[in-house]
């Protein structure tokens, strides 16, 4: 009997141990399956959210890229133009763009060029004029040779969607208008979803931005472009390695999850960096993805970056 119940024993601490067994593996198969989830729902949110952003951003250029054709076509404004009637250039402007504000709700500024490429007019500044363009805003120089409308991400004092379309007469050009809108209402589209936008411009185009020489800087290479921004995540951000970023890829900090794309202008020039982020539960450490970016050329001949 005594033996019996030793065997007895033995099988029970066999069944015991076999159990616990089971038990780990079953916790462990479980565990990875929530990190193989959870990691598969932020691949898709991140993914989910370099979608959007692209759209949102080519809705906003092609929607420039209409205010600056309908403004160039403009009768009342071709008129007083040509008549070089400068006041009245400027009250016709101004007109239009309270109109369509109110119309669409869109928010921006507008500057006209001359034949020589030189200020002629701004919306938002009556006094400026006769200021030489040509040296550093290539997309003006891009759109008297091509005689061509062209929107892109340019760099100017700020940086900026630009959509630039030529004032022709009898075929020749006389001048050009553009439409300048900023990135605040992808940013507020994009705070809709849940997500966050940072937009880092390379260091070494501050010589041009000058208006940006005050804003925060980051890893010492990268100046943030947008006023309004989330602090906490920006917080994350400033610890992030953004030493090896690519074309377009992710990457996480603390609990937050970044989508990345560069900023290309439309001589395919890497100026810095869209960044998107969003709150992420379960800390990943992700690979990067890289993307290749091209140029578009619609059938009119319009390039968009």
């Amino acid at each position: 009997m005594h033996l019996f119940d030793r065997v007895i024993g033995k099988i029970d601490k066999i069944v015991f141990l076999f159990m616990i067994g089971v038990l780990s593996f079953s916790f462990y198969f479980i565990y990875t399956l929530n990190q193989s989830y959870s990691k598969n729902q932020t691949l898709q949110s991140l993914d989910n959210a370099l979608f959007l952003t692209r759209n949102l951003l080519e809705e906003e250029q092609h929607h420039a890229l209409s205010l600056s054709l309908l403004l160039s076509q403009d009768k009342t404004f071709l008129e007083a133009f040509y008549s070089n009637d400068r006041k009245k250039v400027f009250e016709i402007i101004k007109q239009k763009i309270v109109s369509l504000k109110e119309l669409q709700g869109c928010n921006f500024e507008v500057q006209v060029h001359d034949e020589n490429l030189h200020t002629y007019l701004r919306s938002w500044d009556y006094s400026v004029q006769g200021v030489p363009l040509a040296s550093f805003r290539q997309g003006l120089v891009r759109t008297k040779e091509s005689k061509k409308p062209l929107v892109s991400i340019e760099i100017g004092k700020r940086l900026n969607i630009k959509a630039i379309s030529p004032i022709l007469k009898n075929g020749e050009f006389k001048g050009s208008i553009e439409v300048i809108e900023n990135f605040e209402h992808l940013r507020k589209k994009l705070a809709e979803h849940g997500y966050a936008l940072f937009l880092l411009l390379n260091k070494k185009y501050l010589n041009i931005a000058t208006t940006l020489k005050h804003n925060p800087v980051l890893l010492h290479k990268f100046v943030l472009v947008n006023k309004d921004y989330d602090k906490h995540s920006f917080a994350s951000l400033k610890k992030a390695d953004m030493s090896n970023l690519k074309s377009s890829g992710y990457f996480t900090q603390d609990k937050h999850a970044f989508a990345y794309f560069s900023i290309k202008n439309f001589e395919n020039k890497n100026l810095g960096y869209f960044v998107i982020v969003f709150e992420n539960s379960t800390p990943l450490m992700l690979k990067t993805k890289d993307e290749i970016t091209r140029n578009k050329a619609n059938s009119l001949g319009v390039i968009i970056q």
